[in-house]
């Protein structure tokens, strides 16, 4: 009876360790549940309170290492004017309107003599002003011409110049509405029915069915353009992509799909590219058919769809360190003092990069051999000894297990100044889409969905580059019906110049 006992109170001190150990789970999720609802989307994290809280000695923090001198200017750099304090400054180029206000007549003679007084002077007060978006009607009138005697038979027909080309024939907007109604869209993240109010106020009624009309058919006409951008980006062997849901209407059944949105970000020196692929689902073969014939260095996430493709020789993973300490921040309130040490090593590699963040890809990695190699190196040796006192179900052991799988990943960073510690660059890239999802709730089909990403790709690129987008697209649309296809590189932010324009508004001829 005894053995009995003893049996059964081993068997249900073990159901209770499981027990309690689900109970912990579950308390994990709903504290996330909870941080997600209420709690700071921020995940900043300072490693010396936690210390303070619990009584232990403050985690030193790195030590200030000077950063390595700049190389000496070509010229002398030109020394930024502060924005200072005080009343707004107007820009020079804004058009100004003259008001005259004048002095009444009968005030105009002086109360002493009764002479006429003289002007001697104007004082301006310059205010800025505003007025709704200007609609006008452009009049394409063109001269018709034919032969004089045409009466007598000898009639050489009628002539006259001709449209110009712009990428929707015989439609009613011009390629500065057009524009308009793109940046507006896709770049401001203002739905139709919204932009349809909008001219509804300035006495235009266009249809949202109108607008997204023309939206599709100019995607369409711009399609070699997004193919050439696609060749550009991949024209590099630094490479940044991610991925985020894209909610498509499923035709016919009134319900949604869930596809995909992918971006690429073309690394290394200057400024990014970027352009963005649409897919019906999340397959592996996505992103491996879209990067045919890569080579070099991409920064990725740690999803499996991309194992196949970081198989294939001559490209080679980065992985993000981003995504690994979200995985040990989750962590923190079931095992803060653990989790808190991870995080402050990660802390102090972020430190040293933004000591090095504007210097050269050799300095840069001179400075990651020399200051956070050893401490990663570390890190990695520590974190084998914190996986033998967890369990398999609680978060720290999967960030754990995470950072181990990833560690080859993780650490090629160091040996490359040209590579970044995380993936964060995709992921900024996606904003812009997430907040078009807000407004915007889905696609209506796969065509929209694949003009939504040409656009955020020619958007995203021209912010990157600081381009005005509405006076790249009013540019793009009235020549790109008639430029070259083997020269369309031309036509994107990185490379374009405006064409100059007569009195009219229309572009010389070259």
């Amino acid at each position: 009876m005894i053995l009995a006992l003893r049996a059964q109170v081993e068997t249900l001190g073990q159901s209770l360790a499981g027990s309690q150990r689900k109970v912990e789970q579950q308390q994990q999720l709903i504290e996330q549940y909870l941080r997600r609802l209420y709690g700071p989307r921020s995940e900043k994290f300072n490693p010396a309170q936690l210390m303070l809280a619990l009584g232990l000695p403050a985690v030193e923090p790195p030590a200030a290492t000077p950063p390595p001198p700049p190389p000496p200017p070509s010229s002398p750099a030109r020394r930024r004017r502060s924005a200072g304090h005080g009343r707004l400054p107007l820009p020079d180029h804004l058009e100004r309107v003259v008001v005259d206000l004048e002095v009444a007549a009968e005030e105009r003679r002086c109360p002493v003599t009764g002479a006429p007084m003289v002007c001697i002077g104007y004082d301006e007060s310059e205010k800025l002003e505003y007025q709704p978006g200007r609609l006008f009607v452009r009049v394409y009138r063109r001269a018709k011409y034919a032969s004089p005697d045409r009466s007598a038979g000898a009639a050489a027909g009628v002539k006259m110049a001709p449209l110009p080309d712009l990428p929707i024939a015989r439609c009613k907007a011009d390629a500065g509405l057009l524009a308009y109604a793109i940046v507006s869209r896709f770049a401001d993240h203002l739905p139709w029915y919204r932009l349809d109010q909008i001219f509804a106020r300035e006495g235009v009624d266009i249809a949202r069915s109108t607008l997204d009309g023309w939206a599709l058919a100019v995607a369409d006409a711009l399609v070699p353009l997004g193919e050439a951008l696609q060749r550009a980006v991949l024209d590099t062997d630094v490479l940044y992509t991610d991925d985020t849901p894209a909610p498509m209407l499923a035709p016919g059944t009134g319900k949604t799909h869930t596809a995909r949105l992918w971006v690429y970000v073309r690394g290394g020196h200057g400024p990014p590219l970027y352009a963005y692929d649409f897919t019906l689902d999340r397959r592996a073969q996505r992103p491996r058919e879209y990067l045919a014939g890569f080579q070099g260095h991409i920064h990725a996430d740690a999803y499996a769809g991309y194992d196949n493709l970081f198989s294939q020789p001559g490209v080679i993973e980065v992985g993000c360190w981003a995504h690994c300490r979200r995985k040990f921040d989750e962590a923190m309130s079931s095992r803060p003092l653990e989790a808190s040490e991870v995080l402050a090593a990660i802390a102090r590699v972020y430190a040293f990069e933004k000591e090095v963040r504007d210097q050269d890809a050799a300095t840069r990695r001179q400075h990651r051999q020399q200051h956070a190699r050893p401490l990663l190196l570390g890190l990695f040796e520590r974190l084998p000894v914190l996986r033998t006192q967890t369990v398999p179900s609680e978060p720290l052991r999967k960030a754990i297990d995470y950072a181990l799988n990833q560690q080859q990943a993780l650490l090629r960073f160091l040996a490359d100044g040209r590579l970044a510690a995380d993936n964060n660059t995709s992921e900024n890239a996606l904003r812009p889409f997430a907040l078009s999802r807000k407004n915007s709730l889905f696609s209506g089909n796969q065509r929209g969905g694949r003009a939504a990403a040409l656009y955020l790709g020619l958007l995203m690129s021209c912010k990157a580059h600081q381009v005005n987008p509405w006076a790249y697209f009013d540019d793009l649309l009235r020549r790109v019906m008639a430029h070259p296809v083997s020269q369309l590189r031309q036509l994107l932010p990185d490379q374009w110049r405006p064409l100059e324009r007569d009195p009219r508004g229309l572009i010389v001829a070259r």
